[in-house]
């Protein structure tokens, strides 16, 4: 999807004009619109069959205020016109956005995942972005004005799903999901290590995966496992190698690996830093929540490159032979509190939901509170009271 590791409201004029200038056409994702949708029950119905169209595809990008290029019949080509003057001249672009959004509350089933802003452009006038993450709540409805409707998108064009297309829609969202979850559970669970050391497993993948998803031999995507490693430590992409599994990079320090698989699957496993004292083994746990930030900002990364859209799932484990406490910066400088321990075995994190990695902070946080609190603690260190993120434990 367009921009997908950015927020819209990131987004700039540049930005556009690049999208413009590359000649980049409408798709399955990527519509542009010249004007806005006309303030009659006709233009709201047509605002929000658009909007529900995508959520029942593959999610997308809607850009109004972008004229089209038109063939010699005057026809829309789904091409950007280059010349043509973007924008639209609104006197609160931020009230329309608003009003958009409560027509999708009141009238879109289930609740769609929409993302708005207006992007500001030459001489007062803005450009409309809309986006549509693709939903696991597949099918949406309009109900409007007493009728109900089924849209979707194919190529470029809207049209209305019949009722096989909607029981097939229902059935194949709810097992992808399903299947995904499962598939990411038991790829943790016999994550392998070596069995005298504990380890941190993290994976990844997108709800909506296929075979072959990747292509293994793009050099986007070796490129983007190449900068895909443990915490602060990025080894060359010549040490990425082929497995039968997918790619892979291995790193001998930490006892590192990371692993795409074709269906875009990211494993990662690295063995954790312990302190080996009496009573019993220990470590900081705010190494799970540096080391995860880093794993998902390294995936949407890969992700992007790869052209991978959401949704995806995520989850952890940490695996440990011996029982093994926390240890925290204590009151007095220079010592640690050391809390209670978990024993040996495996602690699987629950499996998460994620329209998109835009605000990865956000999204961390509820694993790292939950690791924290494992180890005693009510909350990680790694977050002020606010919610932000500081990076320290």
């Amino acid at each position: 999807m367009l921009w997908e590791d950015r927020r819209l409201r990131d987004i700039t004029e540049r930005d556009l004009r690049q999208v413009i200038d590359s000649g980049l056409a409408e798709h399955l994702q990527l519509e542009y619109k010249s004007e806005l949708y006309s303030n009659s029950d006709r233009g709201n119905k047509e605002s929000l069959l658009d909007i529900c169209m995508f959520a029942n595809t593959e999610g997308g990008v809607l850009l109004i205020g972008i004229p089209e290029l038109r063939d010699p019949q005057g026809q829309p080509t789904g091409m950007p016109d280059p010349d043509a003057r973007i924008g639209l001249e609104l006197q609160n672009p931020e009230a329309t956005l608003q009003a958009l959004d409560a027509r999708v509350t009141a009238a879109i089933e289930e609740r769609v995942g929409l993302e708005s802003a207006a992007i500001p452009v030459e001489n007062g006038a803005h450009v409309l972005a809309l986006r549509i993450e693709n939903s696991t709540s597949k099918p949406h409805c309009v109900r409007y004005q007493g009728h109900v409707y089924f849209p979707s998108r194919r190529e470029r064009s809207r049209y209305e799903m019949d009722v096989r297309e909607i029981k097939e829609l229902v059935m194949r969202t709810a097992s992808q999901q399903e299947k995904s979850e499962l598939l990411i559970r038991e790829a943790l669970a016999r994550a392998d290590g070596d069995m005298r050391f504990a380890y941190l497993h993290i994976s990844t993948m997108p709800v909506f995966y296929k075979e072959f998803l990747i292509n293994l031999n793009h050099p986007n995507t070796r490129a983007a496992l190449a900068a895909f490693d443990a915490l602060n430590e990025r080894p060359q992409a010549g040490e990425i190698t082929y497995s039968f599994a997918g790619l892979e990079r291995r790193s001998e320090r930490f006892d590192c690996r990371v692993q795409l698989q074709r269906t875009g699957q990211i494993m990662f496993k690295r063995q954790l830093p312990i302190r080996d004292e009496e009573p019993h083994a220990s470590f900081y746990p705010a190494a799970l929540d540096l080391q995860l930030r880093y794993f998902v900002l390294r995936a949407r990364e890969l992700f992007d490159m790869c052209e991978i859209n959401g949704p995806y799932l995520l989850s952890m484990m940490v695996k440990t032979p011996f029982r093994l406490a926390g240890r925290y910066a204590g009151a007095v400088p220079g010592t640690d509190d050391i809390t209670r321990g978990i024993a040996a075995g495996d602690y699987a994190f629950p499996t998460m939901l994620l329209d998109n990695f835009i605000d990865v902070d956000s999204l961390i946080r509820p694993f790292c509170d939950h690791a924290h609190q494992t180890f005693g603690r009510s909350s990680s260190p790694c977050f002020d009271h606010n919610g932000r993120w500081i990076g320290t434990g």
